[in-house]
């Protein structure tokens, strides 16, 4: 008699059952928002302002800065100082703030900079929407130049790399990535290990869907033009610019993208925004972009994952069962650990012998066996049980062994 512990396997009828249930899971779950999509041609709320907003004075403004912000009021003067330094035409170039009610003093802070000291700074203060891509899609609205660049407004963007950005948006390349992963640039020494690997990672996810070196970066320029001829973008993502890199492609299949190296730096003053809601964002609007790109690939590929690794892991959790029960295999009865190794039973023995032998064996007792195997298996149990009260004389013990 031999105990076994019964255990379901996964059979090819319920692998195919999982594969069904998660693929209609997945279609029903994952499907587009419409309503939640933001479309550069319907959703627009704001609108630059009108020549006779502007002074006679001042040429037009031909490229926009737009910086997304959230209580960085100490970083917006050597912030803006540094970007008009930096650029070629001065006073063609404005800085928009797009700052989410943060009531910390930035307003007064820009008056401060277009009065006293004379820099084009516009201010869009918004009560009623949050979020860095919707910042950044409202900027886009506000901007007055045909040619926008996106940084945050920490000063970890170099706005050294704004005017390269600017030069490399052509009519047959109106978008342009900074890159913190090109040659001869690097990341500042005192960025933690955990952000470094945050970064890694949100790469890593997002590797199918684009061949761009950085992907994930804030720090971008693109046209006007190009802008309103994106596809519906998703407004709560953090990435702004995978979506713009994908729902709005290079007008010619050939054009190369334009990719602007630059060294990562630190933040000066303030609190970075990451966190685990931002993060599981950025999880989720990945998804969409799979879905988006993809389309029904993509449901097939994560229900066929999914039934994988159940399958994958079901095998790996009967083996490693079967890997802790056999220590643990004794005889009906129990075994005293200096039992020793118990004898083959007569039938066995016989057996064995036969086939060392090459050829019959001894004539065998009734019952099977050898007399020399039961006498070695008689006295083994008699041992168990002392004489009495265990095994009985000529009993053969089997092992029980956990499946």
């Amino acid at each position: 008699m031999r105990w076994r512990t019964p255990g379901a396997t996964l059979t090819p009828q319920a692998l195919a059952l999982v594969f069904v249930v998660t693929l209609f899971v997945s279609l029903v779950a994952l499907r587009p928002a419409k309503s939640a999509r933001y479309d550069p041609r319907s959703s627009a709320r704001y609108a630059p302002p009108t020549d006779r907003d502007t002074p006679p004075d001042r040429p037009r403004i031909a490229s926009s800065v737009v910086v997304p912000a959230y209580h960085e009021r100490d970083n917006l003067a050597p912030l803006v100082r540094a970007v008009f330094a930096a650029v070629r035409d001065p006073a063609q170039t404005e800085v928009l703030i797009v700052d989410d009610n943060s009531r910390d003093g930035t307003e007064q802070e820009c008056d401060r900079l277009r009065r006293d000291e004379g820099y084009n700074v516009e201010l869009l203060v918004r009560t009623d929407e949050k979020g860095l891509s919707s910042a950044v899609l409202r900027g886009f609205e506000r901007a007055r130049g045909e040619k926008m660049v996106v940084m945050d407004a920490d000063l970890q963007h170099p706005p050294s790399a704004v005017q390269p950005l600017l030069d490399a948006l052509t009519p047959s390349t109106p978008l342009a990535l900074g890159t913190r992963y090109g040659q001869g640039v690097s990341m500042s020494s005192g960025w933690p290990l955990h952000r470094r690997i945050i970064s890694w990672g949100a790469r890593v996810l997002a590797r199918p869907l684009t061949s761009a070196s950085d992907p994930m970066t804030g720090f971008f320029a693109i046209t006007k033009e190009q802008f309103r001829r994106s596809h519906p973008i998703n407004p709560s993502g953090f990435k702004i610019a995978l979506e713009l890199l994908l729902k709005s492609p290079l007008p010619h299949a050939s054009s190369t993208l334009p990719e602007v190296p630059y060294s990562f730096g630190l933040r000066t003053s303030g609190s970075s925004k990451l966190s685990s809601k931002v993060m599981l964002k950025y999880v989720g609007q990945l998804v969409s972009l799979y879905v988006w790109s993809w389309g029904l690939a993509f449901h097939l590929a994560l229900a066929l994952a999914v039934t994988v690794a159940l399958w994958v892991g079901e095998r790996a959790w009967r083996r490693r069962r079967r890997g802790l029960s056999r220590g643990s295999e004794f005889p009906l009865g129990g075994m005293p650990k200096d039992a020793g190794t118990p004898p083959l039973s007569p039938k066995g023995l016989g057996r064995s012998k036969l086939r060392s032998s090459g050829g019959p064996s001894a004539p065998r007792p009734r019952g099977g066996g050898t007399a020399a195997g039961q006498d070695a298996l008689r006295s083994w149990t008699a041992a168990l049980g002392g004489g009495s009260g265990g095994a009985g004389d000529g009993q053969v013990l089997e092992r029980k062994r956990f499946v």
